[in-house]
């Protein structure tokens, strides 16, 4: 069976739909993997474990099993949950090919007047990161943390800033999401104006965010995934702050 689903996805068209390589959220793999297989290549519904198969073997991304159910298993209206062979499947439903359909390739494009669709678009980019998540925002306060706490699959995180609102009350938040999450939270202040742009960086790559992540539909703006070679420069830099900042 894994020999034939591949085999039914590299000899299906691709055209009209952005790159899945390209895509910067791992949500969206999902669900492009999902309405691909749906649309084109007769295939209705997939088990996590072979939506990975097919992002490994076919488009070269590597997405596991267990990350894939983690997150399908989260959503509401974008998949249906379905039994194939006795095993968890995922059908996707109209309103997640409206959000495949309606993303280009490695930008996301936050709109206000879609907020509820724009705050799932950003939940689905934090549960996918990895590893150590290093967040630079030159300007903190509690309501960072709400979306923080999406990062399901971290093993810490590392929040970066230079202006904390309310330092007690964020101490008191940080503590509670700690609780709460079971994730390794640290906040440092750095001392001088050296910090400008948002960005996000895990084990898996790099986001630059148009804006502060609970500003994320309130304004338009953008999330764009950089390559490896600008994630390699901007975590060299990220971590030489991180050394001389002052822990919250």
């Amino acid at each position: 069976m894994p020999d034939r689903l591949v085999a039914s996805f590299r000899g299906a068209d691709t055209s009209g739909l952005p790159e899945v390589g390209s895509i910067a959220d791992p949500r969206i793999q999902m669900l492009w993997t999902l309405h691909f297989g749906q649309a084109r290549a007769g295939v209705s519904m997939m088990t996590p474990a072979e939506i990975s198969t097919v992002l490994r073997d076919v488009y070269g991304v590597a997405l596991p099993r267990q990350k894939i159910e983690g997150v399908l298993a989260r959503e509401k209206k974008c998949v249906a949950k379905r039994k194939k062979d006795r095993k968890r499947a995922y059908q996707i439903m109209q309103s997640g090919i409206d959000e495949v359909e309606g993303i280009s390739s490695s930008v996301l494009l936050i709109q206000p007047e879609s907020a509820l669709t724009s705050l799932r678009a950003t939940e689905g980019i934090l549960g996918g990161l990895i590893g150590t998540v290093k967040v630079c925002d030159p300007y903190v306060d509690g309501r960072r943390l709400d979306l923080l706490g999406e990062c399901v699959e971290a093993k810490a995180i590392q929040l970066l800033t230079m202006n904390v609102n309310n330092e007690n009350k964020l101490k008191r938040d940080a503590k509670a999401f700690v609780q709460q999450y079971g994730i390794v939270l640290e906040v440092r202040v750095v001392g001088q104006p050296v910090l400008h742009d948002r960005y996000v960086i895990d084990d898996d790559g790099m986001l630059l965010s148009g804006t502060s992540l609970n500003g994320l539909g309130v304004k338009q703006s953008f999330v764009v995934a950089l390559g490896e070679d600008v994630r390699h420069s901007v975590l060299a830099t990220f971590n030489s702050y991180w050394k001389v900042a002052t822990p919250l």
